[in-house]
């Protein structure tokens, strides 16, 4: 191989990787993903199944994706302090653990959500709105990872890995508590 066929790949490898270290310093520090949907329930009677996780599990996606999941619970039941840490070998479910950070009773929860062997700073938030004979559920996840560009570029890629998650537990969570409420399903 001649020197300048060599020497133009490593020049060319050299100004990729600066390029894609460059690019990432322009990408956002935060990603967000939300979804919400509309539950024939009162906020008073779906905030019970946000607000701790005693019901988390009955209607989150990922219980069902690994049903031998570890769970471990600590804190109060619910509201402020709840936690859940989860243990999984499954890739799309992976280990972690939940912490409730602020709970307005039937209007909104706020958690802190973290992922074993991902440092950032991840808040999930369920908002209850009402809306005609029902309740407005946006389910909400921010990531803020600041200067990590793997995280940056983790980012554009979030709606897409979790997106759907977020649509099959809104859903999982309207048949619950509609059910609960003596709705019939829509």
């Amino acid at each position: 191989m001649p020197v300048s066929v060599l020497r133009n790949f490593v020049l060319g490898t050299l100004i990729l990787i600066a390029a894609l270290i460059a690019g990432g310093f322009l990408l956002p520090e935060t990603a967000r993903v939300e979804r919400s949907t509309l539950v024939a329930a009162s906020p008073a009677q779906i905030f019970p199944l946000v607000n701790g996780f005693t019901r988390f599990n009955d209607w989150q996606p990922w219980a069902k994706l690994d049903p031998g999941m570890k769970i471990e619970r600590s804190g109060p039941a619910e509201g402020v302090g709840a936690r859940q840490a989860w243990f999984s070998e499954h890739k799309a479910v992976g280990s972690g653990s939940l912490e409730v950070l602020e709970s307005v009773p039937a209007e909104r929860v706020r958690m802190r959500v973290q992922y074993t062997g991902f440092e950032a700073d991840n808040t999930s938030t369920f908002t209850l709105q009402p809306e005609g004979e029902g309740t407005r559920v946006t389910w909400a996840y921010e990531t803020h990872v600041g200067s990590n560009l793997l995280g940056r570029y983790f980012g554009l890629m979030l709606d897409g890995m979790v997106g759907k998650d977020y649509e099959t537990g809104l859903l999982n969570l309207k048949l619950l508590a509609e059910r609960e409420a003596g709705q019939p399903a829509r």
